[in-house]
C-alpha cells in the first residue's frame, strides 16, 4: 500500500486570513498567527485551574494535569509528563504507529472512518503498550470516554462516563504509576 499526502482544501465556511472577526453566535474567529499567540498569552485566555476531586475521578485527573493546573504548577507537571515518555523512542512509536495504520487499511473494505479507527484508536494503543498498561485496547476505549468530557462544561452524564473511565484507565496502569502517577511535585490523589 502507499500512501501519499493530498492538499487538503479548508472545510465550508473556513474564513480567509485576516483580522479577527466576532460573531455573537460563535465568537471570535483568528486566522492569523500573530494572533492566534496574542489570544494564547492574554491573560483573559489562560484556562482556569481545575478543582481538586476525588480520587480517580475526571476532576482528579484535570487537577494533576499540566493543561489545567496553576501557571506556579504548570512548569512541574509538564515535567513529570515529559518524564513519562522520555524512555519511549519516537522512531519506534512512530514505527508501531505505521505498522497498525496500514494492517487497518489493509483490512479495509471499501469506506473507512479515518477519526474512529484510527485517529482516536492508533496513537493511544501504542502509547497505552509501551507505558505498559494491562489492556490497550481497554485504555483505548477508557481514554475516548474521558475524552468526550474532558473540557469543563461536558454534561453530567458524560463527566459520571468519564468518572468510570478514569479509574479504568488508573486499574490498567503498571502498579508504580497507580499509587504515585505524578512523581515531579508531590501531588497525590485529592491534592491540587
Amino acid at each position: 500500500m502507499t500512501l501519499t499526502r493530498p492538499r487538503i482544501a479548508p472545510i465550508s465556511g473556513t474564513p480567509p486570513c485576516g483580522p479577527p472577526t466576532v460573531d455573537p453566535r460563535t465568537g471570535c474567529t483568528l486566522t492569523r498567527y500573530a494572533d492566534v499567540r496574542a489570544a494564547l498569552a492574554a491573560p483573559a485566555c489562560r484556562v482556569p485551574p481545575a478543582r481538586p476531586g476525588a480520587a480517580y475521578t475526571l476532576d482528579w485527573l484535570r487537577g494533576l494535569v499540566s493543561r489545567f493546573s496553576a501557571p506556579e504548577n504548570h512548569p512541574a507537571r509538564r515535567s513529570a509528563g515529559l518524564a513519562a515518555l522520555a524512555p519511549l523512542d519516537p522512531g519506534e512509536l512512530r514505527a508501531e504507529a505505521v505498522r497498525r495504520t496500514t494492517d487497518a487499511l489493509d483490512r479495509a473494505d471499501g469506506r473507512f472512518d479515518v477519526p474512529s479507527a484510527l485517529a482516536r484508536r492508533v496513537p493511544v494503543g501504542v502509547l497505552a503498550a509501551r507505558l505498559g498498561l494491562a489492556d490497550p485496547v481497554a485504555a483505548v476505549e477508557a481514554v475516548a470516554t474521558i475524552a468526550a468530557a474532558y473540557q469543563p462544561g461536558a454534561d453530567a452524564a458524560a463527566v459520571r462516563r468519564a468518572d468510570g473511565a478514569v479509574a479504568v484507565l488508573v486499574a490498567l496502569a503498571p502498579p508504580a504509576r497507580r499509587t504515585n502517577p505524578i512523581r515531579c511535585c508531590g501531588c497525590r490523589p485529592g491534592s491540587r
